[in-house]
């Protein structure tokens, strides 16, 4: 129970009837009823204040919520009791996570309900329960302010942040891709089906300008080719301590799942078969290349509740695992990152071994923090210091990096911001020139 201002301010009045009366001893008594008046108050207005049976709620909210997206959380609020209620109340969240607002006011009429929403923003992947919701009520006569709990359990689970995989289809309708930052990149050649034309944008073929058609819509237009469908891709993720930093909110498992989940959508929607290998000292979760948005939604489920670990992975048990269940060739998109040649030589030693059986694709993440240490000119000792070591850094990594290169790997090696656009332009390269 909390007292309200109108109490606070009545009890200070009885500390100045108790001055008063020190020089006039007639209002001592008055002293004694006016405290005994505000405590029979206060009872009065505690004994007929509502209860927990005065109040229904119901939280209304997605069972599949999405990473650090701001999700709309609805509780109904029914008054049971027989006169207006008012105050405010705070929905119990499951941590790490912010709400906005933080603090829901209400005033609602006898018998009626009122929708109160907030914005849930989870900032880890997985299980999530919502315990209760906290209510603070006014009494009937306005001198306490009665603080209630209502046990309201509701189970819901964070999964990746898939706005961009909409957002990537609402753009493919528009023919907005190019603007976003997404290459389209067709086959041409002989022997390949005609597929539509569009407009030209560079790193096209000169060959694939269809000038007829140009001529009559006054702007270059090429014609594209459908590319040879139901080729498989394999994601392998890296789920060990290479993978437990964070970059600003997200650990670097968050950037490479968001990355990998857009280029599962876009490849299933180019007919291609998609498999994942999700891994760190042992397998996690493996599902064979298959075709479908079947087969999108089971990847989404198995690595929706993924989480680092500090250990080391096992590469070549993964390697080994996907040679053993796939024969045909295969484009393998290996999500991890490498520090020096010494300290990735498991990586080193064994990614490489599927080339040229396979294609070999390794997505690494550098840190922007780093990078701009790297590039500014330092002003003392201190930040001397710092650039020496991230220049360091810098090119032990490189030299990791070009050491897959060199071993018949491709490597893409971005900032995260740049990863998503990055991974699925270099997916897109690949199949536009029949490299898988």
């Amino acid at each position: 129970m909390l007292l309200t201002r109108r109490s606070l301010i009545l009890l200070a009045l009885t500390a100045v009837w108790e001055i008063l009366s020190g020089f006039v001893p007639l209002l001592s008594s008055l002293f004694i009823i006016h405290v005994s008046i505000v405590v029979i108050l206060i009872l009065i207005d505690l004994l007929f204040s509502p209860t927990r049976d005065d109040i229904a709620v119901e939280r209304i909210c997605e069972s599949k919520l999405s990473l650090l997206d701001e999700n709309p959380v609805t509780l109904i609020v029914t008054n049971r009791w027989e006169r207006p209620l008012t105050g405010s109340l705070v929905d119990e969240y499951p941590d790490p996570a912010r709400i906005r607002p933080e603090k829901l006011d209400f005033a609602i009429p006898p018998g009626e309900s009122r929708k109160l929403t907030y914005h849930f923003r989870p900032e880890k992947r997985g299980d999530v329960v919502f315990p209760r919701v906290h209510f603070r009520v006014r009494g009937r006569l306005g001198f306490i302010v009665r603080r209630l709990a209502i046990k309201l359990e509701t189970k819901a689970q964070v999964y990746p942040n898939l706005i961009q995989t909409r957002r990537w289809d609402l753009l493919a309708r528009k023919g907005a891709l190019f603007a976003a930052g997404f290459k389209p990149v067709g086959r041409f050649g002989r022997g390949t089906e005609f597929s539509q034309l569009r407009e030209y944008v560079p790193d096209d073929e000169f060959r694939a300008i269809d000038w007829k058609a140009s001529a009559r819509r006054g702007k270059l237009v090429v014609r594209e080719y459908e590319v040879e469908r139901s080729q498989p891709l394999t994601l392998f993720i890296d789920c060990g301590r290479q993978m437990i930093g964070r970059i600003d909110e997200h650990t670097r498992l968050d950037y490479a799942i968001n990355a990998a989940l857009m280029l599962a959508y876009v490849a299933i929607l180019k007919g291609d078969q998609v498999g994942l290998i999700a891994f760190g000292a042992k397998i996690q979760h493996y599902l064979a290349p298959r075709r479908g948005t079947a087969q999108l939604n089971r990847i989404i489920e198995a690595l929706y509740d993924v989480q680092p670990s500090e250990v080391e992975s096992d590469y070549r048990g993964a390697i080994r695992q996907f040679l053993a269940t796939w024969r045909k060739r295969s484009l393998i998109v290996l999500f991890s990152d490498v520090v020096d040649p010494s300290a990735s030589s498991v990586l080193l030693g064994h990614l490489p071994s599927v080339h040229p059986r396979h294609l070999p694709l390794a997505v690494l993440l550098k840190d922007p923090e780093l990078t701009e240490i790297e590039r500014q000119a330092p002003s003392n000792a201190n930040e001397l210091y710092e650039k020496a070591v991230a220049c360091d850094l810098a090119t032990s990594r490189e030299l990791a990096a070009r050491q897959l290169r060199q071993a018949g790997c491709l490597v893409v090696d971005v900032a995260p911001q740049d990863l998503t656009v990055a991974v699925v332009n270099e997916y897109l390269r690949l199949k536009g020139r029949s490299l898988i």
